[in-house]
C-alpha cells in the first residue's frame, strides 16, 4: 500500500468549471494574471495557464487579489503565494503550476479546511 505524500485535503476542479484566480505580480501591480484553479487545499493551489498568457517559474511571487466563482472563499483576497512546482509540457497550451499561501494565520487555512471539508461531506 502506497502512502499519500500530501499533507493537506484538496478539492479538486475541471479546466472548464475551476473558478478563477487573479493575481497581480509584486513587481508590477498594474499588470493582472489569470489562472484557472485546478485544486484547493488550506496550503495553497494549483492551477493552469495558458502559456501566452504570463511565463511563470518556480519561485515567483504573486499575489492572489481575486478568487472568481467559488461562493464561500471571498475571504481569499490580497493573499501572498509562491510558485513552488511548474509543469510544462511542450506539446500543451497551457502550463500547470502550484502555489503556495505565504504568511496566512490559522484562522485563514481553517476557514478553507472548513469549506473544503464542507464540500467533501456533502
Amino acid at each position: 500500500m502506497s502512502e499519500e505524500r500530501r499533507q493537506h485535503k484538496r478539492m479538486f476542479f475541471s479546466k472548464k468549471d475551476g473558478p478563477v484566480a487573479i493575481f497581480s505580480p509584486p513587481d508590477r501591480e498594474d499588470e493582472i494574471v489569470t489562472a484557472i484553479v485546478m485544486d484547493l487545499s488550506t496550503g495553497g493551489f494549483g492551477l493552469s495557464i495558458r502559456k501566452e498568457e504570463y511565463r511563470v517559474t518556480i519561485g515567483d511571487r504573486l499575489i492572489l487579489t481575486d478568487l472568481k466563482g467559488l461562493a464561500g472563499l471571498q475571504f481569499i483576497v490580497n493573499i501572498e503565494t509562491e510558485v513552488k512546482w511548474l509543469q510544462d509540457y511542450k506539446n500543451f497550451d497551457h502550463i500547470l503550476f502550484g502555489c503556495e499561501f505565504m504568511n496566512v494565520s490559522e484562522s485563514f487555512r481553517k476557514g478553507i479546511g472548513e469549506f473544503i471539508n464542507s464540500w467533501i461531506n456533502r
